[in-house]
This record gives C-alpha cells, sequence and structure tokens, in this order.
C-alpha cells in the first residue's frame, strides 16, 4: 500500500440541500494533489437527501461531518472552531474545486510566511448565454489584476490562518449573506497580510435564470445594507436613477420635460455602464452581446438597489446590526474605517 502525505491543514465547506452537486464536490475535495489532513464538512439541516450522502463519506473517515440548522457564516464558524490545524481552506458545496486549489494555497502561505490571508480564485462555468452575460455583467473582465481579487475573495476560494479567524472573532454570524465579505475587511481592519493565489480554482455556475439572479443580488445588497458594505455605490446609482425617473413622472405635465432625464440617462451608460460592458465584448467578440451584458447590468442595479433600500430599513429598525456589528469590530459602520 502506497503512504499517502496528508498536508497540515484543514479544509472547512458549508453546504445546504446540494443533493444534485454534493457527490462532484466532495470528490473534489478528496482528490486534491496534496491533500488535506481532514476536511469538514458543515451541513446546514438538509431535507433533500445531502446528510444521507454526506453520512456515507463520514462513515468511511473520509470527511468529519457536522449538522445543525444554521446560516452560512455560523457553519463557517462551526467548521473553523472544529479543525486541528492553524492554515485553514475554505470553499462552499455547488462547486468543483480544482485539483491544485489546496497546493497552490499552501505555497503561498510557504513563500510568503508573513501571510495571514491567502485570497484564491474562480472561474465560472457557462452553460447558457444567460450564464455568461451575468459573469461579464457582475465581474470584470480583468479582475484577476483588481485589488479585488486580494482583498475581497469569495469564501468559495480561500485560506486564512486560524489564528487571523480567532483575532477576527469569526465570520459575522447576524449576516444572513456578504458574511465573507465583512469578513474580508475585518481582516483587513485587524492588519492582516492578504496573497493572491491567482491558480487556486474553484469552479461553480452562475444564477441559470432572471429570478434567481434577482433573488441573489436582491440579498447581497440588503445584507451589504445590513453591515454598510458599499454605501456610497448605491446611493450613486440611487441618484442616477432618481434623476432619469423624476422626469419621467413629470412628463405627464409636459412631454417637454421628459426630456431632462436624457442627460444622467447618457452619463449614467457612460460612466457606470459602457466601460465594462465595452471591454466584456471585446474579449468574447460576439455580435449583440454587448447590450445582453447591459441589460444584466442595469437589472442587477435595480435590484441591489431595492435590496439597499430595505437594508438600510432594516438596519434602522433592528438596532441588533449596528451593536452586533460594534462588539465585534468596534465600529457601527464602515463609514468609521479607513482602509
Amino acid at each position: 500500500m502506497i503512504a499517502v502525505a496528508y498536508a497540515p491543514a484543514s479544509i472547512v465547506a458549508t453546504v445546504r440541500n446540494e443533493k444534485d452537486t454534493i457527490v462532484a464536490f466532495i470528490d473534489s475535495l478528496l482528490e486534491q494533489t496534496v491533500k488535506a489532513a481532514e476536511i469538514i464538512i458543515v451541513d446546514g439541516a438538509s431535507t433533500d437527501g445531502t446528510r444521507e450522502i454526506l453520512e456515507r463519506y463520514s462513515e468511511r473517515a473520509e470527511i468529519v461531518l457536522i449538522s445543525e440548522d444554521c446560516n452560512i457564516a455560523r457553519g463557517r464558524n462551526l467548521g473553523v472552531g472544529k479543525a486541528k490545524h492553524d492554515i485553514i481552506a475554505v470553499t462552499d458545496a455547488g462547486c468543483i474545486v480544482a485539483e491544485s486549489w489546496l497546493k497552490n494555497m499552501l505555497q503561498c502561505f510557504e513563500m510568503n510566511p508573513k501571510a495571514d490571508v491567502v485570497a484564491g480564485n474562480f472561474r465560472f462555468v457557462c452553460r447558457t448565454k444567460f450564464e455568461e452575460a451575468v459573469t461579464l455583467a457582475t465581474f470584470p473582465p480583468n479582475r484577476d489584476e483588481t485589488e479585488a481579487a486580494r482583498y475581497y475573495p469569495s469564501s468559495r476560494s480561500l485560506a486564512f490562518r486560524k489564528s487571523a479567524w480567532e483575532m477576527a472573532k469569526g465570520y459575522p454570524e447576524w449576516l444572513f449573506v456578504a458574511e465573507d465579505t465583512l469578513f474580508n475587511i475585518r481582516l483587513r481592519q485587524l492588519g492582516c497580510h492578504f496573497v493572491f493565489a491567482k491558480d487556486a480554482i474553484v469552479r461553480w455556475r452562475p444564477r441559470a435564470t432572471w429570478r434567481a439572479l434577482a433573488k441573489q443580488r436582491f440579498n447581497f445588497a440588503r445584507c451589504n445594507a445590513q453591515a454598510g458594505i458599499g454605501t456610497e455605490g448605491y446611493i450613486i446609482n440611487i441618484k442616477y436613477h432618481a434623476a432619469i425617473l423624476l422626469p419621467l413622472v413629470l412628463g405627464a405635465l409636459s412631454p417637454w420635460l421628459m426630456l431632462l432625464s436624457a442627460y444622467p440617462l447618457v452619463q449614467h451608460l457612460r460612466e457606470n455602464l459602457m466601460p465594462q460592458a465595452n471591454q466584456a465584448a471585446e474579449k468574447i467578440n460576439r455580435p449583440g452581446m454587448k447590450w445582453y451584458i447591459l441589460s444584466v447590468m442595469e437589472f442587477v442595479r435595480l435590484v441591489g438597489m431595492a435590496g439597499f433600500l430595505v437594508g438600510r430599513w432594516d438596519r434602522i429598525r433592528d438596532k441588533k446590526y449596528i451593536e452586533s456589528q460594534k462588539a465585534w469590530m468596534g465600529v457601527g459602520s464602515l463609514d468609521e474605517l479607513q482602509i
């Protein structure tokens, strides 16, 4: 029998109701070229048979299974808290993790001894024109070269030292989603050193329908507003759209007033939509795709504004968001941070 060497690292992943994708996901973790000493899967009380599949892996001692009815942040904290090793690699079910993912993460720690956080990378698997448009509308084609890639990694592809997680007091459990964005900000607030692992790839599909995209983006924006993330950008969008909409409404009094919406509309297209749409269209070089991308970009902004307004009301109505954030990171609003 050939002895298998295991890296002193723990993989932690969360899952809920992923029956159709869970086997491929777990197998991708087990087939890493550098294998983790332990794989901890936190099941958020799945009801579709996912847990029963995970139990079979657990019975073979291939994973450590935790089951609790909880949100993503709580699930991540449960898994990281259970982990035996200082290097924690985090991902999510519904993805396929490339064979060299963990290897590339660990190499970054080896080459950068001062690294506290390694931001992994990701790619989308698009099966339809809509999914491709969603990808190009929500992420810039040059994302790998931006600061967002290093400092705002998705927790679908992330590694950190357990000591950094402890210093941050874990993921913010009062947020339903956007918990990884606020976690990244907290780590930066603490002065943690980030490194980008460009070749540490996790793949997953974008939302496949307008309805699914709307639900995702509404929830993102709502939780961003609850935590005070990206406030300036949302307000800019609201101002542009108000300047476009108001003259159209006033057009009931005089059709000439509707012309006043032309200037803010052109400015919105030129400053907020066209640069990314043009860049995306050049990348794929497909006739008509630019306008499809533009429509998705505008749809995402409209849904995001609605989610933001609901989230701001949540924050006003329920003081737990400000109080929890202040207890967790010392400030009740990200506007108070200089990072």
